[in-house]
């Protein structure tokens, strides 16, 4: 017997009320001397992942200066490994990628072993700034140097999930879905499993639509979005709306990425913005409304090419001359 969305308490996320917004923690106090600097980037981080990108931003300069000032290569490096996460969530590809090889130079530099917690969550912030740029291979190259599977530590669960993603993008989806669940799974087991520490079935669900799993991957992106109207952010609802769509068919796909550019419009996050901008174009064009679809890819190759992202600026520039559009110059 099959279940509705109303009968599993699952609201139809088209017409759900509004989020339950997670308010924004306020600025980090500064540090007090090298020791207090653990303290500082954790407040950062909460910062960030709950859309305040800028304050974090300026914050890591904050970080960086305090851990020079105390000649300490080991929060330096974990600086600029969060400043790589902040600059990637805001859409500067270029700049996380350059903090990200900075921060893993001087984790090389003080010792650091690859089973480290630092190093572990920086090879996952490398490794989401390489699939955002489409450059597989040499993520590839990284995980295979980083030695065997990660433990249940919070760093390892992210280098997993960061995992599952790269499984997914190198064409191994039975793979990508099993490292995401194992992240659900231990998630489960620490009582932190919300889409606001990591977003694992949003991702696997992605995965499943691809390989025509539909069902399971509604049941799941259902799921996230009903964690994220109880409490959430703007652009964890818009990015579940997003996968959300790559799962329904026509109006109802329309609708949910209107939302969706709604939501991401207003954050910080300008690369998602840029691909809910060409995913729904996409949609326009199918539904012969090439005009709107052009407009919006304007705009979404616009954003890549500024977020330094060469995949999606090849998708885009494709589904530009689908649309009709004449080639543009790169």
């Amino acid at each position: 017997m099959s279940l509705s969305n109303g009968r599993l308490g699952l609201e139809d996320p088209v017409r759900a009320p509004a989020t339950r917004a997670v308010p924004l923690p306020r600025a980090a106090a500064p540090p007090r001397g090298d020791a207090d600097l653990p303290r500082y980037l954790r407040e950062l981080t909460h910062l960030a992942d709950r859309d305040g990108l800028e304050a974090a931003h300026a914050g890591c300069a904050v970080a960086m200066a305090e851990a020079r000032r105390c000649a300490d290569p080991s929060a330096l490096a974990a600086a600029h490994s969060l400043r790589a996460s902040v600059a990637r969530r805001r859409g500067d590809l270029r700049a996380a990628g350059h903090d990200a090889t900075t921060a893993a130079d001087l984790l090389d530099a003080a010792g650091a072993g690859d089973r480290e917690d630092a190093a572990m969550l920086l090879l996952a912030r490398r490794l989401a700034v390489l699939l955002d740029i489409g450059d597989v291979a040499t993520a590839e190259t990284l995980i295979d140097r980083s030695g065997g599977a990660p433990d249940d530590s919070p760093s390892a669960l992210t280098l997993r999930y960061a995992r599952g993603l790269l499984h997914a993008a190198a064409g191994r989806p039975g793979e990508g879905v099993s490292e995401l669940f194992a992240c659900g799974e231990r998630l489960g087991a620490r009582g932190t499993d919300h889409p606001l520490v990591l977003p694992w079935r949003s991702a696997a669900a992605r995965i499943l639509a691809g390989i025509g799993a539909a069902e399971a991957a509604s049941r799941l992106v259902d799921e996230e979005i009903a964690l994220i109207r109880r409490g959430g952010t703007r652009s964890a609802l818009g990015r579940a709306l997003r996968i959300r769509a790559m799962v329904r068919t026509g109006s109802d796909a329309l609708t949910l990425l209107d939302e969706s550019v709604r939501l991401l419009a207003a954050t910080p996050r300008r690369f998602e913005y840029a691909q809910v901008l060409v995913d729904q174009a996409v949609l326009l064009t199918a539904a012969r409304r090439r005009p709107q679809a052009r407009r919006q890819l304007r705009e979404g190759l616009a954003l890549a090419r500024r977020c330094g992202s060469p995949a999606l600026e090849e998708r885009a520039r494709t589904a530009y001359a689908a649309a009709g559009g004449k080639p543009r110059p790169a």
